[in-house]
């Protein structure tokens, strides 16, 4: 075998550094993605080959649209609220802050579905009697964004309100003493910074609000797990349906995830120039 020194003098075969970092690669990444890339593949094989698992997935599948409207629609609204609550819950105006954390309290006390329910059946007939409009003027999909979006800002807003409070005070004061307005030190020096820190966190609960998703079903919003729930009683197919509901929901949280980690190692910054 050939060897090679080190400028410090360290002797490596050279043969043995392409196999030591095969094993590492099969054990951090490939073995998991093969078995999910098996699961799905199975299932593609089962609705190809089987009339019953192809006559399921013919009727579940149209709801993948609303599944992901749901999820980007809320999550698009849940991002500009929770920075704002974010920033209100680190505002010095005490009434302010008080007002941001009972609302983040709030949300995080009470389960999702219980939440779905006060949003569709208590908060939209009141609101449709102030604005004087039936109840039914209000579609139980505009009601499931509403709840989803409101209940997901106040997860959203502790991960901004993290990311902010992440950035070096130091910063904050050099961009001060140049003469930068708090606005613009917010915007160009404070909140790339705080984003940039909190994408793994944002990312997390993208992925947890897809799968909520699933939760608006108990107001008949036609969504995946809706669809599925329709044809098992029709059908009585349970077996067939809800392996499909399941493969559909890994293979959505296991691209999102992949696309995720790609997007994070693009914004690692200083990870990039100690590689230059």
């Amino acid at each position: 075998m050939k060897e090679s020194k080190l400028p410090q003098g360290v002797v490596v075969t050279a043969s043995r550094v392409p196999l030591a970092g095969f094993r590492l690669s099969a054990q951090a990444i490939q073995w998991w993605l093969v078995g999910m890339l098996a699961i799905i593949g199975w299932m593609v094989v089962q609705v190809l080959t089987s009339d019953n698992y192809r006559e399921a997935w013919d009727n579940i599948s149209p709801g993948l649209e609303t599944t992901l409207y749901l999820t980007l629609i809320s999550f698009l609204i849940a991002m500009p609220l929770g920075l704002f609550i974010g920033m209100a819950r680190l505002s010095k105006n005490r009434f302010v802050n008080t007002v941001a954390q009972i609302y983040i309290e709030f949300m995080r006390g009470i389960p999702m579905i219980v939440w779905i329910f006060i949003v569709a059946f208590v908060v939209t007939p009141e609101l449709a009697d102030l604005l004087g409009k039936r109840t039914r003027d209000f579609p139980p999909l505009y009601r499931g964004v509403a709840a989803l979006c409101l209940f997901y800002a106040a997860f959203i807003a502790e991960v901004f309100r993290a990311g902010i409070q992440s950035v070096e005070p130091g910063q904050v004061e050099a961009a001060r003493a140049v003469g930068l307005s708090r606005y613009r030190t917010q915007r160009h020096i404070v909140l790339p910074q705080a984003l940039r820190n909190a994408l793994p966190a944002l990312g997390n609960d993208f992925i947890a609000l897809m799968k909520d998703t699933s939760l608006v079903s108990v107001i008949a919003v036609a969504e995946v797990t809706q669809r599925a729930r329709i044809y098992v009683g029709s059908s009585f197919r349970t077996r067939e349906a809800y392996f499909i509901l399941a493969v559909i929901y890994v293979t959505l949280t296991l691209a999102l995830s992949l696309l995720l980690q790609w997007w994070e190692r693009r914004l690692e910054i200083p990870g990039r120039m100690e590689d230059d």
